[in-house]
């Protein structure tokens, strides 16, 4: 069963702050492209959603980190070190300050992979640790996978949805 938790119209305004809900880990949070792991000890910060993306900020014990979503990303020329692929999702760490490109394919993208998220903050500080973050994002149709929150966006609406056990 679903709940719906916020709908709003955002119209042409693009990003708008939401209220945060106390999500707290362990949760899957499910995007439009993609979906994230929610560890214990971390919480949802904060929530920005528009009509062409959204992004979510995470505190937990590593520190603050923010992960955006869109499908209007514009892939740069250079990605950076590619630094892990699982599953179909690449990693590639961008310096100073360090973040972290999230690629795979998607339903706009089928045939090649596109850039569809970053990740970056003050908790990412480009070494081996990262991983333990990065690793927790998977760029591919959610649809499949047991989400506990489904964040939407697209058209002239955007939604988050609280999925029920």
């Amino acid at each position: 069963m679903i709940a719906l938790a916020i709908a709003l119209a955002t119209g042409s305004a693009g990003m708008r702050d939401e209220p945060a809900r106390e999500i707290v880990g362990p949760k899957r949070l499910c995007f439009k492209h993609s979906s994230f792991q929610l560890t214990e000890g971390e919480r949802v910060a904060d929530v920005r959603m528009g009509v062409e993306g959204m992004s979510i900020g995470v505190e937990g014990p590593m520190g603050r980190y923010r992960i955006s979503e869109s499908e209007i990303f514009r892939k740069p020329t250079e990605l950076g070190r590619r630094v892990g692929r699982r599953d179909g999702t690449g990693y590639y760490r961008v310096s100073d300050p360090v973040r972290y490109a999230v690629t795979g394919r998607t339903s706009f993208s089928p045939d090649r992979d596109a850039l569809v998220l970053w990740v970056s903050g003050d908790a990412l500080v480009g070494q081996r640790t990262d991983a333990e973050i990065y690793n927790r994002v998977a760029v591919g149709d959610p649809a499949g996978r047991r989400c506990h929150y489904r964040y939407l966006y697209g058209g002239d609406a955007a939604l988050i949805a609280e999925l029920e056990d």
